[in-house]
């Protein structure tokens, strides 16, 4: 079943009336002056844009932050070299325009001249410098001051993904050690370089105001603070877009019932993480949008391919029971209709999906048993029975317990079910996460798992399959060694930009034939939003900070006089 269907109308925002006849006689003189506080006092207080979120907010750096809410500001103080836009491609941000080498190792990025932080300071290469000096394997190199380069060991398609990444201010942060880092007043106090910039922050609440104002529009406490202090921007031929709303409250809550119970009050204009059966419930109510963002993190079974003697070691058996899942009753059921199902690694959302070469998955309990039964699998003593074997085979299904994910074990239970429509005995078992993964992924003592995975906008399946991965402690959690596939991982991994769909294509194939995990549904990050708010366009996300990707067109309609 498809997520839910958004309809999202454009209003344009009415005008803001003139600010008294008084400063409209002076209009010329004022635009260029910062506005007095007597002039702000007179003018009605901002619109602001309320969304609720769960808290707490101990700092908004970037790099710490961790909470739902944390994450979420961030998303708006701090921007990336690139963006991603609403088809899956890659937008410029901080940087305003980049080439790739022949060999795509190499991307050299040409910032905007008229990115400042919030303190006045121009954004520089050496902020993206001092920002991507810790990722493994990325090197940065400073041009000069507005550009830099950015290094692949080999060459690795996700950089402009990965560019996403927020920069931080080397002015203000560079000369720390990471212990001194964490216990900066930056955290609560930062300085960031994005649309919004932090105006008060409590338990409870933290308000951000717009950065710079249209012409015309209503001048702000933010920039009468700072204007005076913060040089023009460097002319450019096509300005800067500023941003529709003038200010965005988060209102913190424990947990998603108070966000939710908050929503349904009136009290927050927006929420996202809304769990399934309060998501039925809000989007009933009149006057409520639900935008579905394709996610980038998926359930998966993982099957044990380690030792010969595994119940689930041959391919033609991992894909009889594939064929008996029922996916679309998963989405239905445990993710109130909100996600996609599919029989490939990444999303039916992502740029790299192949409609043409993924067939969509099918529920086919008939060629499931026909499935066993060709693997040499026979009916007897009421259960399955495999070749050279007298005793029923039982399955065991891992998972993590309800307590740490409890939508991961309501979709346990019902591939469970639905195995056993087949006459094969499963059991489920829930663990806690720590120990799933110590005590029986790591040393290969499990039947299959069910575990989320997450391979992001631009993704590298490397880890997931790759033969130096499958040794004990290695991200091959199933133990899946294949000489083709390590060739088809490293045909992609070197793709150029254009090849880089065909080689994957090809990969794909073998994942289908071979299916050494089983993929089932890729949930949908849903957000709620009264009908008043409009200009949000849903893309796949990779975290939090995209959602707000594209925050500058959101509005607030006004009710008609």
């Amino acid at each position: 079943m498809r997520r839910i269907d958004i309809l999202v109308v454009l209003l344009c925002l009415s005008a803001m009336s003139g600010l008294g006849a008084g400063m409209a006689a002076s209009a010329t003189t004022e635009r260029m002056a910062a506005p007095t506080l007597a002039a702000l006092e007179a003018v009605p207080p901002p619109e602001e844009f309320i969304e609720g979120s769960v808290g707490p907010v101990r700092t908004l750096d970037p790099e710490f932050a961790a909470s739902p809410a944390e994450r979420a500001i961030t998303g708006l103080l701090f921007r990336g070299l690139t963006r991603v836009g609403s088809d899956g491609t890659v937008l410029p941000d901080l940087a305003e325009r980049w080439d790739v080498s022949a060999d795509g190792a190499v991307v050299t990025f040409d910032l905007r001249p008229d990115a400042r932080w919030h303190d006045g300071v121009h954004v520089s290469a050496d902020d993206v410098a001092f920002s991507y000096e810790s990722l493994a394997d990325i090197q940065v190199r400073r041009i000069d001051r507005f550009t830099v380069e950015l290094r692949s060991a080999a060459p690795l398609p996700g950089t402009l993904t990965r560019a996403r990444l927020p920069i931080l201010p080397a002015h203000l942060l560079g000369d720390l050690t990471p212990a001194e880092r964490a216990a900066h007043p930056f955290g609560r106090a930062p300085v960031g370089n994005g649309p919004f910039a932090l105006l008060e922050s409590s338990d409870d609440a933290v308000l951000l105001e717009r950065v710079g104002a249209p012409p015309g529009g209503r001048p702000s406490r933010y920039e009468a603070d700072v204007r005076a202090k913060v040089p023009e921007p460097t002319p450019r031929s096509a300005p800067r877009v500023r941003a529709h709303l003038e200010r965005y409250r988060f209102l913190l809550y424990p947990d998603e019932a108070a966000v939710a119970a908050a929503f349904a009050a009136g009290d927050v204009h927006a929420m996202a993480s809304a769990q399934p059966a309060d998501l039925l419930r809000l989007i009933a109510e009149p006057g409520v949008q639900a935008l579905a963002f394709a996610g980038t993190r998926s359930l998966v079974l993982v099957p044990n391919l380690r030792f010969a003697a595994g119940p689930l070691r041959d391919a033609q058996v991992r894909r009889a029971l594939s064929l008996a899942i029922d996916r679309d009753g998963i989405v239905e059921s445990v993710f109130a209709g909100s996600g996609l199902t599919g029989q490939s690694i990444v999303s039916p959302a992502s740029f790299l999906f192949d409609p043409g070469s993924v067939p969509a998955p099918v529920l086919d309990v008939a060629g499931a048993q026909a499935g066993l039964v060709a693997a040499g699998w026979t009916q007897a003593h009421g259960g399955w029975l495999r070749p050279g074997s007298g005793e029923p085979v039982t399955i065991e299904l891992l998972v993590r317990d309800g307590s740490a994910a409890p939508l991961d074990q309501a979709v346990a239970e019902l591939v469970a079910e639905d195995w056993r429509s087949l006459g094969l005995a499963v059991d489920v078992v829930a663990l806690p996460p720590e120990e799933l993964v110590s005590d029986r992924l790591r040393p290969g003592s499990f039947d299959i798992a069910l575990l989320e995975i997450d391979l992001g906008l631009d993704p590298d399946p490397s880890p997931l399959f790759a033969s130096s991965q499958a040794s004990v402690g290695g991200t091959n959690l199933a133990g899946y060694q294949s000489s083709l596939m390590d060739r088809l991982l490293a045909d992609f991994r070197e793709a150029d930009w254009d090849d880089r769909l065909d080689r994957f294509t090809a990969l794909q194939a073998t994942l289908l034939r071979e299916m050494p995990i089983i993929p089932l549904v890729f949930p949908d990050e849903v957000f709620l939003t009264r009908d008043e708010v409009q200009g949000l366009e849903p893309r796949q996300v990779g975290d939090v900070r995209d959602r707000y990707s594209d925050v500058l067109a959101w509005r607030l309609a006004r009710p008609r006089e």
